[in-house]
């Protein structure tokens, strides 16, 4: 070979390296602003171009803790309601539907912003006061008994319960309001209280997004009497006797006084964050189903909670995400286990109703839900089963296994693998230690990489992206089968570089703030934040919004 094709072969090279160094290592690349390097260990790169950001700005003002219903004061079922909307732009209108028990009873409307301000939780944003209520029907959820509700509507062949309710109250959204999720708290004239979560939205050029599982609150909300997991008497002897396939975001929620999992999920992320100054936008999912480049102008996406029920559209708009080089974060477990369509309300209006026929192969059943043989792609059964075929894995990294309802959940163990990984760098956590109390469950999920496995448990480690990291490997049982199983908290890089990291258990979150909605008998008083596991969020948050060489991080 000639000299002169040796010199141009290496400087080819030469350019290819610095090409190459220049996409992962760059600073731009490696860190929130273009001056400030990188450092996966310092847990302070907080993704924002400006320290006074707008998060910080509105974590300064005063809190309080008035967001919190005193116990006594819940309402089961004097006052309830529900929002138009799961999210709202500042200066656009949400409509509050609420119902008291007894007709001109005197309520009032509180606005509280959840966050960090100085450990209290939250802020009063406004208040309505001296309204006059309409009895408009509640529903008695410890008799399940649906009352005095003239204008609901019961779909026996579907169990959809839509309540048809007059619109109580109607806001304007100051365009001051910060991004965030919020709780209306709704007060009768006897101090009895309850809520109705929904975000308001915020800048589309955040490093973060931080994403509510709107769908998954509706798909396990009972009020009037049935969910995608039960139905009461009044559908007995039809097709859903058991779980209704469609439900509406026309109704209340019946759990944890109308916040559903808002308090006992996702608070504690939001705590957090907002304790560290992220710049973070909010947003609920069904945004991804109406805006598909809902992620594309942020650095990481951060799935908050329990995050169950996806559409093909949802998904789609979060893989395309990651494809890109935006970062992921699924901070609970189960996420993306069921596939869900939307429809419209009896009025027309789009994506208020979930629909979900929960169909499988392995029951013989497909032909319940009319799509099938139309568009399998969009047939409502579990994404990993073989009618559509996407385990969720290969978005995720782990999928779901198991779940106990014996107690909140076991402690999160190190795994062996797992000290010399670039996560764990300066958190002090330690290879085959245990850490927390009660924070792996109620659900988890683990990595399937395994080829081995039978007609009843299958593996899908085909699925499994091939440099999956394994950051944890906690002893679990199982309460429904009794058996022995393990989660998994784990990372790969993807193609683009996009960091995808997944907790494994839907109660982690609370590792990361002292706020619990509910204590773990076994854990009596015991802290449940943990230092450790808070650094290596913090290292996780900083390397979301960077890319990463998949052979090497």
């Amino acid at each position: 070979m000639k000299f002169k094709s040796v010199v141009t072969i290496v400087t080819i090279f030469i350019i290819a390296g610095a090409l190459i160094s220049f996409y992962f290592l760059s600073p731009s690349l490696l860190s929130g602003t273009n001056n400030q390097q990188y450092k996966i260990d310092n847990g302070m790169n907080n993704g924002s171009s400006e320290a006074n950001n707008a998060i910080t700005r509105e974590n300064a003002l005063p809190g309080t803790t008035s967001w919190k219903i005193p116990p006594g004061n819940e309402s089961s079922t004097q006052i309830q309601g529900y929002v138009s909307s799961a999210s709202v732009k500042p200066g656009k209108s949400l409509t509050f539907y609420i119902s008291t028990q007894v007709a001109q009873t005197s309520y009032r409307i509180d606005i509280f912003r959840l966050g960090w301000y100085s450990g209290l939780g939250g802020r009063l944003m406004t208040s309505i006061p001296n309204l006059s209520g309409q009895a408009q029907g509640y529903y008695d959820s410890v008799g399940s008994h649906l009352v005095n509700c003239t204008t609901c509507t019961l779909i026996k062949d579907s169990g959809l319960i839509e309540t048809h309710w007059k619109p109580s109250y109607t806001l304007q959204i100051p365009t001051d309001w910060t991004t965030g999720i919020y709780l209306a708290k709704f007060t009768d004239a006897n101090s009895k209280q309850s809520y109705a979560p929904f975000d308001v939205l915020g800048s589309t050029t955040s490093p973060y997004i931080a994403v509510t599982p709107d769908t998954t609150y509706a798909a396990y909300n009972d009020w009037g009497g049935s969910s995608l997991y039960s139905a009461d008497d009044a559908f007995q002897g039809t097709a859903v006797a058991k779980m209704a396939v469609k439900v509406s975001m026309d109704k209340p929620y019946d759990v944890e006084n109308g916040a559903s999992q808002v308090l006992v999920f996702i608070v504690q992320t939001v705590r957090w964050m907002e304790q560290h100054g992220y710049d973070v936008s909010y947003a609920s999912d069904l945004d991804m189903q109406t805006n598909t480049h809902l992620l594309d102008n942020h650095k990481a996406y951060i799935s908050l909670g329990h995050d169950e029920y996806w559409t093909k559209s949802m998904r789609a708009t979060v893989e395309n995400a990651r494809n890109k080089g935006i970062g992921l974060a699924f901070m609970g477990a189960d996420a993306i286990y069921w596939q869900m369509r939307f429809e419209p309300d009896s009025a027309g209006v789009s994506n208020r109703t979930i629909v979900s026929y929960k169909v499988q192969t392995a029951n013989q059943d497909l032909t319940r839900d009319p799509m099938y043989g139309k568009d399998n792609s969009v047939v409502t059964s579990m994404w990993r089963d073989p009618v559509v075929g996407q385990p969720e894995n290969a978005l995720v990294g782990i999928l779901f296994s198991n779940l106990t309802h014996d107690q909140n959940g076991f402690p999160w163990r190190v795994a062996p693998q797992a000290a010399s990984l670039p996560l764990l760098k300066g958190t002090d956590l330690q290879a085959n230690q245990e850490y927390g109390c009660g924070v792996v469950g109620y659900e988890w999920d683990r990595a399937y990489v395994s080829p081995n496995g039978t007609p009843n448990n299958p593996s899908y480690s085909s699925a499994t992206p091939k440099n999956l990291h394994i950051i944890s490997s906690s002893p679990t049982v199982s309460s429904e089968t009794k058996q022995a199983d393990v989660s998994n908290s784990a990372y790969y890089i993807a193609p683009s570089g996009a960091l995808v990291f997944a907790t494994g258990s839907i109660y982690w979150e609370t590792t990361l703030d002292n706020y619990r909605a509910h204590v773990d008998p076994k854990c009596g008083n015991k802290s449940t934040a943990v230092p450790g596991m808070q650094a290596l969020m913090a290292n996780v948050m900083a390397a979301l919004i960077v890319k990463h060489d998949p052979k090497s991080f």
